[in-house]
């Protein structure tokens, strides 16, 4: 399992968001580096809710899982 149960930092978090939003709002609620660095490997993508954020970390297998190229306009 890679890092920590990221849900308790993401109670303020605007659902559906991104992973940018996930980052700021976990930053705000104190999260250490072992929720933000696995929230920051996520795909840009919106999440639906807490329990999608943590089954996609949790599904996390140490490849690379989102290419920055196609993620620009």
């Amino acid at each position: 399992m890679a890092g920590t149960d990221p849900r308790p930092y993401l109670t303020e978090a605007k659902y559906p968001c991104g992973r940018d939003e996930l980052l700021r709002a976990a930053a705000a609620a104190g999260a250490g580096d072992d929720v933000l660095g696995p929230l920051g490997t996520l795909p840009a993508r919106d999440y639906a809710d807490g329990d999608g954020v943590w089954e996609a970390i949790r599904s996390y297998n140490g490849a690379p899982i989102h290419d920055t190229a196609k993620e620009a306009p």
